[in-house]
This record gives C-alpha cells, sequence and structure tokens, in this order.
C-alpha cells in the first residue's frame, strides 16, 4: 500500500536546463522502475516491455522544447502524471488511452458493430 503523499513533490520552478534535466532524468527512472507494479495494479493486457517503450515514447516527445519554462510545465505534467498513476487514482481506461495504438494483447478480435461503430468505420 502506498501513501498519497509518498511520490508528492513540492512543485518548483528549475533554473537551469543541467537542473531540469536532472530532474527530468529522475522521474523518467522512477517511471521505469514502477512500470511493472502499472502492469500488475491496473491489471493491463501489456506486457512490461511494452509499457517502458510508451513510457520513453511520452518523455522523447518532449525532448526538443526550447524553452524553459515549457520544460519546467511539461516536467510538472509529468510528475502529476505519475503521482496519480502510482498512487491508483486513475481508472484502467485512463491508462490505457497510452495503448490505442498499439496491438491487442490477448483480446478476440471482435468486429461486430459496436466494435466498428466505436472505431468510427462501416
Amino acid at each position: 500500500m502506498t501513501l498519497a503523499t509518498a511520490f508528492a513533490e513540492t512543485t518548483r520552478r528549475s533554473v537551469t536546463d543541467a537542473e531540469l534535466r536532472s530532474r527530468t532524468l529522475s522521474l523518467y527512472r522512477k517511471y521505469i522502475r514502477h512500470a511493472p507494479d502499472f502492469v500488475n495494479m491496473y491489471t493491463l493486457h501489456v506486457p512490461t516491455s511494452v509499457v517502458r517503450a510508451k513510457i520513453r515514447h511520452q518523455f522523447e516527445r518532449q525532448r526538443y522544447i526550447e524553452d524553459l519554462g515549457v520544460k519546467n510545465i511539461a516536467y510538472m505534467k509529468g510528475q502529476m502524471e505519475f503521482q496519480e498513476t502510482i498512487n491508483f487514482w486513475k481508472q484502467k481506461a485512463h491508462i490505457m488511452v497510452y495503448f490505442k495504438d498499439t496491438e491487442d494483447f490477448g483480446y478476440p478480435h471482435d468486429d461486430g458493430f459496436v466494435t466498428k461503430f466505436l472505431r468510427g468505420k462501416d
């Protein structure tokens, strides 16, 4: 059982790129370390390796931001996202949004009316 404040972090701005880089790498390591926990907590039908790859992809999307203020905001959002995920404040649907473009792992393929409707196909 995790305390709600165990992963809380005081909101603060990084003044230099080096400081923010250090904090971001630390956050990245926390995400990677807890990937198996995410799979178990949310009973995801996705291998841990795919979860780690998706985490890496999400961090890489932010890699080329130039403005330090925008980088700080992206870091704070990432930290809040981590705390909400690890404290089980999300539902499985919130987590599975990240995997909507990956293949279905272990689910039977149902091409019925409802499935086609939800996918926006005829």
